[in-house]
């Protein structure tokens, strides 16, 4: 899968450094920006244990939140081109009574975001690292829920498309969406998909 990632960027780089934006204020950002994000999502969890025990949870009307946040840094190479690296969390409370089941998916990420020319409208793909954490307080009588293994670190990719609100530097809103899949070992792939409203700094 790496070696897919890798080759993907390789084959469209050439292509993206010799694009020419149609909106001219794009020139207008600074090199270095930040931004950050927060918005909503779902992750398909590969661990079958663990997809059980959210399936139950919600057939016993359990209450559940599931939030998402990122933060990054984006570095100008050419006006349609640009390096972005950041890091992103996804975070899934599930809770009834005295029980719950809390897990939260950390990922780094480090890519090339790039403007397609149609309009403000962008796309990223990054190599990720990132793993799962799971706390839980559950009733493991009666075989009600299963024990859930601990997920390990591993190497996965993210893909995101996001739309700025308005061309060149300052404060810019956007939104977008990004789906990240990860290794979390045992054979096991989380697949998290996000929505999210932005705002850049540039």
């Amino acid at each position: 899968m790496k070696k897919f990632v890798l080759a993907a960027i390789l084959a469209l780089s050439p292509f993206f450094l010799f694009a020419e934006p149609k909106d001219e204020a794009k020139s207008e950002r600074r090199i270095f920006g930040f931004q950050l994000a927060l918005g909503t999502g779902y992750t398909f969890y590969g661990n079958g244990d663990l997809a059980s025990n959210m399936n139950k949870m919600m057939d016993r009307g359990w209450c559940r939140i599931l939030a998402y946040a990122d933060a990054g840094i984006t570095l100008r190479l050419t006006d349609s081109l640009y390096f972005l690296a950041g890091a992103q969390a996804m975070a899934d409370f599930a809770w009834k009574g005295g029980l719950y089941s809390n897990h939260a998916s950390p990922a780094f990420f480090g890519g090339i975001q790039f403007y397609s020319g149609i309009g403000n409208l962008s796309f990223s793909l990054a190599y990720a690292l990132g793993f799962r954490r799971d706390w839980d307080v559950l009733d493991y009588s009666w075989g009600n829920y299963q024990k859930v293994r601990a997920a390990k670190w591993g190497n996965g990719f993210r893909l995101a498309a996001e739309y700025d609100f308005k061309s060149g530097g300052g404060v810019v809103p956007g939104a977008g969406m990004c789906y990240l899949f990860m290794p979390t070992g045992n054979d096991d792939y989380d697949n998290t998909l996000a929505v999210y409203f932005r705002l850049a700094f540039r």
